[in-house]
């Protein structure tokens, strides 16, 4: 019988060992989970500053559009504005080469009545 206490007790000490070593382990692996979920909350938040920035960027970029289609638009507006003028500056050049004609010939015809009114009175 003593020797079965020593085994019995043996078997015993050998399963408290055990269980210590298996408490030492859990502890090591819990320490490791709390360092990995610190890991993944910073990793969360480096997310959500990426996340913000991108947002910024896109409404940065939905501004940039806006502007641009408003300048395009503008750029189309003052092409049709320009092309408006210049066509109306060609009808002016023409309507000035026209009258100008108009008053070259009406200047030969006063130059030429008025000799020829002066004629007249010199022959009666």
């Amino acid at each position: 019988m003593d020797k079965a206490k020593t085994n019995f007790l043996i078997i015993i000490a050998v399963l408290v060992i055990l269980c210590v070593v298996l408490a030492g382990y859990a502890a090591g692996l819990n320490s490791q989970l709390g360092a990995e979920k610190i890991k993944v909350m910073q990793l969360n938040d480096q997310i959500a500053g990426l996340n913000a920035k991108a947002n910024d960027l896109q409404t940065q970029l939905a501004s940039l559009t806006v502007q641009a289609n408003d300048q395009t638009n503008l750029a189309v507006s003052l092409q049709k504005s320009l092309n408006a003028a210049n066509a109306e500056l060609a009808s002016l050049k023409t309507e000035y080469v026209d009258l100008e004609s108009k008053l070259k010939a009406q200047v030969s015809a006063e130059i030429l009545q008025p000799a020829a009114s002066e004629a007249v009175p010199a022959n009666q």
